[in-house]
């Protein structure tokens, strides 16, 4: 009785839709097409899928082939606007990078007031330990990720070399 009533149903839809098919114009006509091919198409999968023919994630898979139409035009738009923008991107970087500031030498005397360390390097005053420890401590409050800025980041590091430099030789 179930597949009686079933198949009344499917051939009444296709009479109604023919007349409306009908009356189409050619445009309308070609709209209504993909619509019922598509509710077609995904009929089937979802009948597979309850009939236990087919795994849902392939009938899911098989689901996005329709809107592969209109994602078709989709990215004929937005694929020029990329390449377009790789394009700029890749001549920025054939661009010299900006001038950073120019290392000027810098006096011992400027590299322990940097610091913050007073006394005589050459006298052996100043250690190693010294040093790394004062660098480290100015280096965690002027670092330019916690605020600081790299002007002084750099001075603080060139100060740190210089004075390793002098104590090593």
């Amino acid at each position: 009785m179930l597949k009686i009533l079933l198949f009344a149903v499917i051939v009444t839809c296709i009479i109604i839709g023919s007349a409306r098919y009908k009356k189409m114009d050619p445009v309308q006509k070609r709209k209504a097409l993909w619509r019922m091919g598509t509710g077609v198409f995904l009929g089937i999968l979802i009948l597979l899928v309850v009939t236990g023919k087919m795994h849902w994630i392939g009938a899911a898979l098989g689901a996005l082939l329709p809107f592969l139409r209109n994602a078709y035009g989709l990215v004929s738009q937005l694929l020029p606007l990329w390449l377009q923008r790789k394009n700029a991107q890749h001549n920025q970087a054939d661009e010299p990078p900006p001038p950073q500031h120019p290392v000027v030498p810098m006096p011992i005397q400027e590299a322990l007031e940097v610091l913050g360390l007073s006394g005589a390097i050459d006298k052996g005053e100043i250690t190693e330990a010294m040093i790394q420890d004062a660098h480290r401590r100015l280096i965690q409050k002027l670092h330019p990720d916690r605020g600081g800025n790299d002007y002084l980041a750099a001075k603080i590091n060139q100060a740190r070399d210089l004075l390793l430099e002098k104590i090593k030789h």
